[in-house]
């Protein structure tokens, strides 16, 4: 992802480990919500590349590639939308595209406000 996002997404964490009180909340865990809910439409891909490229006015910063653990279904989709941007004649934005994908993600969460706490029942 591009650093810009990177430093939101480190941001949205630490908003959401003090609120929920969940220590153990990651990048891996919020990437596999983003790869999950991924769409498949590549207008909808071509929307949020878009809007992205609108927000750094054309001047997407570069990026670098990252490894996170993710499920299996999300690796598969990561693979579904990687198909299907290269069916499209838009590969080679993999960085931009999972940039998108996050800053929606981190958009909504922001909109839904802090992170709840979970209760836990009682044991006994």
């Amino acid at each position: 992802m591009i650093p810009p996002i990177w430093s939101a997404l480190r941001e949205q964490i630490a908003a959401d480990r003090r609120s929920s009180g969940n220590r153990e909340l990651a990048n891996g865990h919020y990437m596999n919500i983003v790869l999950t809910s991924a769409p498949l439409d590549m207008e909808e891909i071509y929307a949020l590349y878009e809007e992205l490229s609108r927000k750094f006015r054309g001047q997407l910063p570069s990026g670098r590639k990252t490894t996170l653990r993710v499920s299996a279904e999300a690796a598969a989709k990561h693979y579904e939308v990687k198909e299907l941007c290269d069916e499209a004649d838009f590969a080679r934005r993999g960085l931009f595209v999972h940039s998108a994908l996050m800053l929606r993600f981190l958009t909504q969460l922001r909109e839904a406000g802090p992170l709840p706490q979970l209760e836990l029942p009682p044991l006994f």
